[in-house]
């Protein structure tokens, strides 16, 4: 019987999701759980997995296509079947079942390979049908693209990008195949010399209308005030080894100040929220999302249930959730249905800060480096490691005195954070 491939809803917001491309052609055999093809979503580009063995026919999805959520793209086969609604069999379901090469076993990637062009069991570039289509098109040769997919896979817009970048450079390129470039802004360009033209696509297109959207949409109020570290400081050393030892992770301020949060927030629930259709959902489980820059763009995994969680199960958790978040590793569920985000900029050396807020949530806490700053004690002045919280609250939820009520309690929170242990 022939399995649908549809399109995923990967959180409970998306309704819709851009394609990107196949990773299989029509006709190829493929094994479930094998990546099928690559879908945008408001989060990230991610690689879909066949929910079945067989044959693949009947592709309809085409690049840049936006589609609604379960629609049917293509269909998994049995060798001879016919698709559904045809009486004539499948020219997919005729080939021959024995797996093409490019389903041999592939050679491992390295951490330090993984940002180079990966090559598969067979010596050849691992790339998708659409990266070598275009690449052959335009004369590119892919074994010089970097590739930024699962283990260096070498996906279209990879080439996309290549070859922009060639063209700057002076290395004309055929650009038939190329994607129409966008219409020019009505604003003049400044009269400067260009070192390159990068497409805005994918994931950085869609943090663009994401946070535009939550920037014109939701009237923020942004509050900010000083906590005093010297207690979570000293915490932090003392724990800091045994910790490490348990978890193999080794323990950060933002896990620290990641437990101070969903400690205190349950308090506070309507910065746990999200609105939605003139409704308010205020929910019972905090899902903490902490925003991480890869280096193209933005993605914030998730820790699930956070209130339930101790520091050395958060540190494991989190831990985990970075390095594979660094290594595009991550599942969809990993990185979606966040219902509070904290967002840390202080290992850039940033002091403080404003974030906008990740829809559809209420608030989100940016927070800055700890510096040594003067503070009065009684009659003296000493010393201390200061840290600047800011917390951006979206008005039509949250009161800008229910905010304050907030970041007080994190203030004392992580001034007295033995308890947090």
């Amino acid at each position: 019987m022939a399995t649908e491939v549809i399109v995923p809803k990967v959180d409970m917001v998306m309704e819709t999701g851009t394609f990107v491309e196949w990773l299989k052609n029509e006709g190829d055999r493929i094994e479930k759980g094998e990546p099928l093809f690559i879908i945008q979503t408001d989060k990230a580009n991610i690689e879909v997995e066949a929910t079945a063995s067989g044959i693949l026919g009947g592709l309809t999805a085409k690049p840049d296509e936006v589609l609604p959520v379960t629609q049917v793209i293509a269909y998994i086969l049995e060798p001879g079947e016919t698709l559904p609604g045809r009486t004539e069999p499948s020219p997919a379901a005729a080939v021959a079942t024995a797996p093409p090469a490019s389903l041999q076993p592939e050679a491992p990637v390295g951490k330090k390979e993984a940002a180079l062009p990966a090559l598969a069991g067979n010596g050849k570039v691992r790339a998708t049908p659409a990266a070598r289509h275009l690449a052959a098109q335009v004369g590119v040769d892919l074994s010089q693209v970097l590739g930024h997919g699962s283990r260096g896979r070498v996906h279209r817009h990879d080439v996309e990008l290549f070859a922009a970048q060639k063209e700057v450079k002076g290395e004309h390129l055929p650009t038939a195949s190329l994607r129409p470039a966008a219409p020019a802004p009505q604003i003049p360009l400044p009269d400067a010399r260009r070192k390159e033209v990068i497409p805005l696509t994918g994931p950085r297109k869609i943090i663009a209308e994401r946070l535009a959207y939550s920037a014109f949409t939701a009237p923020h109020i942004n509050l900010s005030l000083q906590v005093d570290m010297s207690e979570a400081t000293r915490l932090r050393s003392r724990v800091l080894e045994p910790i490490q030892q348990k978890t193999g992770q080794r323990l950060s301020f933002t896990a620290i100040i990641a437990r101070a949060v969903a400690s205190v927030l349950p308090r506070h629930p309507y910065l746990n929220a999200s609105l939605q259709d003139d409704q308010i959902f205020v929910w019972e489980d905090i899902h903490l999302g902490i925003a991480t820059n890869l280096e193209d763009y933005l993605i914030v995994p998730v820790i699930r249930e956070a209130q339930d969680k101790n520091l050395e199960q958060l540190v494991g958790l989190l831990g985990d959730l970075l390095e594979r978040a660094r290594t595009r590793r991550l599942k969809p569920a990993e990185m979606s249905g966040s219902t509070f985000t904290i967002s840390n900029l202080g290992m850039f050396g940033i002091e403080s800060f404003t974030a906008i807020i990740n829809p559809p949530e209420a608030a989100i806490l940016a927070v800055g480096k700890i510096v040594e700053m003067p503070v009065k004690n009684g009659a003296g002045i000493e010393l201390r490691p200061m840290m600047n919280l800011t917390i951006s609250v979206d008005h039509r939820l949250v009161d800008g005195a229910a905010a304050a009520r907030f970041l007080a309690e994190l203030k004392d929170t992580l001034e007295n954070p033995y308890l947090l242990i």
